[in-house]
């Protein structure tokens, strides 16, 4: 009986099929020879590059390489938050560069040349600074005090 359960224990069905134990441990193929996938947005009539339409949608590229997103819950339950916490959900923050490098590699080239609007809100982002701390979207100043935009006047 002994021998009997060793023999059960040496061997494992896998899809119907009695496998040896010593078949599953064999070892594993070297890591270099497995495929690597890295871009996977390709037009099906001409083959190119295509950007990521939910990066283009969230996120904003600056002139100079930079990434900005606006914050998270900026639209939830406004009518519960006092008017700081509403002021300060407008603002965009930086990306990471490790995540500025991701979106570089989400989107086609086009996407990454520099635009250039008239009357754009972005453009107090794009002045590349050392002191940056925040622009209230639509305005076109840099500004570091919350008391100083609460007194400005629209």
């Amino acid at each position: 009986m002994n021998s009997f359960l060793r023999g059960i224990k040496q061997t494992i069905s896998v899809a119907g099929q009695l496998v040896n134990r010593a078949n599953l441990l064999a070892p594993v193929p070297s890591t270099n020879v497995l495929s690597h996938r890295s871009v996977i947005y390709f037009t099906h009539s001409k083959g190119k590059f295509r950007s990521n339409k939910a990066v283009l949608r969230r996120f904003y590229r600056l002139n100079w390489g930079a990434w900005i997103r606006p914050r998270a819950g900026r639209h939830k339950h406004l009518w519960r938050k006092p008017f700081y916490i509403r002021w300060w959900a407008k603002q965009h923050v930086f990306c990471t560069d490790e995540q500025n490098k991701v979106l570089d590699q989400m989107v086609a080239a086009d996407m990454k040349r520099p635009k250039y609007f008239v009357d754009d809100p972005y453009a107090p982002y794009e002045k590349r600074r050392s002191d940056f701390r925040y622009v209230p979207l639509g305005k076109d100043r840099v500004t570091t005090s919350y008391i100083n935009i609460l007194a400005e006047k629209p």
